[in-house]
């Protein structure tokens, strides 16, 4: 009893430790995966394991153990952002791989990287013959970015002298049954305003509804409901003053 109670403890601060260390190094460990950040991330991961379900060792080991490792990732992510030439070493550089559709093998070899992988990166952007590609540079996360010849990029309204169309980030107002009221005041909504909305289809209770979100271009409301029925899920919201 007493080891699992102490195992317990141990879980719970390894879970608690990790969160508060996450958030602290930021979003950049799984936004932009580089091979440090891998070793980075498997590494931390099993510093807290460690804590967890070591009991040979004391606790307080691990968790100083796990607090110098998240000090020196912030430390190292401080000097990236700091110094371009630390970044390099750290984090490398983007490489060019493809130039005016010729393969660069002197650094498909720096990079290890070969030409099946090469291919794969291709197909998955669409890309089926190396010739259209004007530029192909594998990024510092490993993937690879790709600018086309041209004469094979999409067309666009620009280059038909056709004016663009505005587009806008839709906001979610509803999820999961809850109100988002920040949301609602960010365009000059009301809770009231919304409540009429979904009264005027049929929609009395705010938990019927898992997902709505409104555009503030064309004014219109999208609401998903537990119980769908088809032509029901879209609310032309057009004429909100």
């Amino acid at each position: 009893m007493k080891i699992v109670l102490e195992i317990t403890l141990q879980t719970i601060l390894a879970f608690f430790s990790i969160l508060f260390y996450a958030r602290i190094i930021g979003k950049k460990q799984i936004a932009e995966l580089t091979f440090y950040d891998y070793i980075n991330g498997i590494t931390f991961g099993s510093v807290a394991a460690n804590m967890a379900s070591d009991i040979n060792q004391r606790t307080w080991q691990h968790f100083v153990g796990l607090s110098l490792f998240a000090a020196l990732t912030f430390l190292m992510q401080y000097i990236s952002l700091k110094n371009r030439t630390a970044q390099k070493v750290i984090d490398g550089e983007p490489v060019v791989l493809i130039h005016q559709g010729k393969i660069l093998e002197k650094n498909m070899a720096k990079t290890r990287f070969n030409l099946d992988d090469l291919l794969l990166e291709l197909r998955q952007k669409n890309v089926f013959n190396i010739k259209d590609v004007d530029y192909g540079i594998l990024e510092i996360d490993g993937k690879l970015s790709v600018l086309l010849n041209a004469n094979k990029k999409p067309l666009t309204p620009e280059d038909l002298n056709l004016p663009g169309r505005t587009e806008s980030i839709v906001s979610e107002v509803i999820m999961d049954g809850q109100v988002i009221e920040a949301n609602l005041r960010q365009h000059g909504l009301s809770r009231e305003w919304l409540n009429n909305k979904l009264k005027e289809h049929q929609i009395n209770e705010l938990n019927d509804v898992v997902f709505a979100s409104y555009n503030p271009i064309d004014g219109s409301l999208y609401f998903d409901l537990r119980d769908d029925n088809l032509g029901k899920d879209t609310v032309d919201l057009s004429d909100v003053e």
